[in-house]
């Protein structure tokens, strides 16, 4: 099936006139490190442009401070360091805790790869009752691990570009081009997951192997932050689609929103350019 407009308008859910903002998606973000702040900030950023009603950043307890300027209408919360500016299992009980009151919980931009952060993300997929978007660094933390996403208690999204694809399977990216849809769908049954694989026409595979595939994108998209962009806009999508539609309706909207962008910019293209355009998309779907 291709994600085109046609099929991106059939995956919206109606917006009674009387909703609040906890009706409209409650997203927490877990991301950010020394040096990632930026990977934090789009995703979560653009999980409030897709629509989500309330948008939490947990973030290492000596970047807060950061967090707090760099962000408005996203809330912070610092959470226990391992490091500073790094998140570890002294972190756990706390996110456990915390995620219980969200929708969804994106994983991974920018957290860093840390062994303390690494083991901190793979016992919260076990542990986590909230739905999961993982990303980046949580995709790096389950290499060679792929059976622990069979723990999770409901259906993970996974966004990964074409290496770490192959990092999580344990394959080359040559081997992965090769065969992208059948290896896709087979790693979507094994482990029950929905892999949104990021190339040049991003494809969604279902555990229950159906495919899907982008019809909009470019080029241009190919700039750092855009993969976080996605992964915010995958999850602020959460309540804006119909139930079990959001992956695919914020592919679409991210690269629709990368075209707007590169009518404007070409090659100049920036990840903020597509967050930014997020809101011009639904009101074409709208």
């Amino acid at each position: 099936m291709l994600i085109d407009e046609s099929a991106a308008k059939g995956f919206m859910a109606k917006r009674a006139v009387t909703v609040h903002k906890g009706e409209c998606g409650r997203i927490l973000v877990v991301a950010g490190s020394t040096g990632l702040t930026g990977a934090a900030v789009l995703a979560a950023q653009a999980a409030l442009r897709a629509g989500a009603g309330i948008v939490t950043l947990a973030c290492a307890k000596s970047l807060n401070n950061i967090f707090e300027i760099k962000l408005t209408e996203v809330m912070t919360v610092p959470v226990d360091e391992a490091a500073p500016g790094i998140i570890g299992g002294n972190a756990l009980d706390d996110l456990l805790e915390r995620e219980k009151n969200y929708d969804v919980t994106l994983l991974g931009p920018g957290l860093g790869r840390h062994e303390a952060t690494q083991e901190l993300v793979r016992a919260f997929i076990e542990g986590a009752q909230s739905r999961l978007v993982l990303d980046a660094d949580a995709l790096y933390a389950l290499r060679g691990q792929g059976g622990l996403l069979k723990k999770c208690s409901q259906v993970p999204v996974l966004t990964p570009h074409l290496g770490e694809m192959a990092l999580l399977l344990g394959i080359s990216v040559k081997e992965l081009r090769r065969n992208i849809k059948e290896i896709a769908n087979q790693a979507a049954r094994e482990y029950n997951g929905i892999f949104v694989v990021k190339s040049e026409k991003t494809i969604v595979a279902f555990p229950t192997g159906e495919i899907m595939t982008t019809g909009v994108g470019n080029a241009g998209m190919a700039t750092a932050g855009s993969g976080d962009v996605l992964a915010g806009t995958i999850a602020g999508a959460y309540k804006l689609a119909k139930t079990e539609c959001f992956p695919q309706l914020g592919v679409y909207i991210h690269g629709r929103a990368g075209d707007l962008a590169f009518d404007k910019a070409r090659y100049g293209l920036i990840a903020s350019d597509i967050m930014n355009n997020i809101g011009c998309v639904l009101a074409e779907l709208c």
